[in-house]
């Protein structure tokens, strides 16, 4: 009985252990960029208010240097 090249094709990529770490990577870049959005989003008013001090302290300096 001849084999179809679908299934052969099918056959050879389960056996490739090269799928299974991409996939595994791929999962893991995932979980890392979800996390690193949720840290950021929690932390968004602290981070605003942090750039906001910079810019006003930056703003402040240009000022005084002026006068």
């Amino acid at each position: 009985m001849r084999t179809r090249p679908v299934t052969r094709l099918f056959r050879r990529f389960a056996r490739d252990n090269r799928a299974v770490s991409a996939l595994e990577y791929a999962i893991l870049v995932g979980v890392i960029t979800a996390g690193v959005g949720a840290a950021i989003a929690t932390f968004m008013t602290e981070i605003e208010g942090i750039i906001t001090t910079i810019g006003n302290n930056v703003e402040g300096a240009q000022d005084n240097r002026g006068q």
